[in-house]
């Protein structure tokens, strides 16, 4: 047989037919479709712990601005946050200007795109806890104070009633909704921050009245306010995953 004839056979004979080309791809397909979507959320999750560290940057660079301005919090001439329970069992709050002076003050510092005026519908969006419950309306509700504003980025920072002005460990809760999301869920994509006479320390820190196994871990506490020392420090959701995690043990699902 002539050499060219049989080299050509040989050739023929160490490709692959269109069968098992077919099944590669299949199988290719299959583990693709396994994996992306890890992959996915994965980037996703990343994506969010950045923007975290980002915002908290910014608040800690502002406050220390402040903090060299004005000295701490409770020098800053701000009232604690006057309210009164209803027949109904609503909060009604009577001055919001100590908010409303705090969010200023902290803002002076930052970057923003916008503030919320009072009595304006500044945010249309869903406000959900982790477990899925409706909190704070249907989120339509008008700005009661100029205590919230807009970030260039579209980061949405709105200070919480001033608690105490002499109390250690905290004067008010800072709540920080990230970006491009469609509803607002905490310990998702919005986090709690504290305003304290030692700068802004994220929520569910160690020791933190709002702790990670109380008001994170176990999904059930309406604000979900625990979250936020967790994510930037282990940096990941795994909360979301599983219910087992703590500070001293698991710190991850895996």
């Amino acid at each position: 047989m002539d050499k060219e004839i049989q080299s050509k056979i040989v050739d023929w004979k160490q490709g692959f037919t269109l069968a098992e080309v077919l099944i590669t791809l299949g199988i290719i397909g299959i583990v693709a479709a396994m994996t992306l979507p890890t992959l996915v959320q994965k980037y996703k999750e990343k994506v969010r712990i950045n923007q975290l560290k980002k915002v908290y940057s910014s608040l800690s660079q502002a406050y220390n601005m402040a903090l060299n301005e004005y000295g701490t919090p409770d020098n800053w001439g701000i009232e604690v946050t006057e309210s009164n329970i209803d027949e109904n069992g609503n909060i009604i709050v009577e001055d919001y200007s100590g908010m409303e002076k705090a969010a200023a003050i902290l803002g002076k510092y930052m970057n923003i795109a916008k503030w919320c005026e009072k009595g304006e519908v500044c945010d249309t969006r869903k406000q959900l806890a982790l477990n899925g419950t409706t909190v704070l309306g249907n989120g339509s509700t008008a700005s009661a104070s100029r205590s919230t504003f807009y970030l260039q980025d579209g980061t949405k920072i709105s200070m919480g009633y001033i608690t105490s002005l002499t109390e250690y460990g905290k004067y008010a809760d800072i709540l920080v909704t990230l970006p491009g999301n469609r509803e607002i869920r905490r310990g998702e994509n919005a986090f709690y921050f504290i305003l304290t006479p030692k700068g802004v320390k994220p929520s569910g820190y160690q020791g933190d009245a709002d702790s990670f196994s109380e008001k994170c871990a176990r999904k059930g506490d309406i604000y979900g306010k625990g979250c936020t020392a967790w994510v930037l420090i282990n940096e990941n959701f795994d909360y979301l995953k599983c219910s087992d995690l703590d500070w001293g043990g698991k710190k991850t699902c895996d």
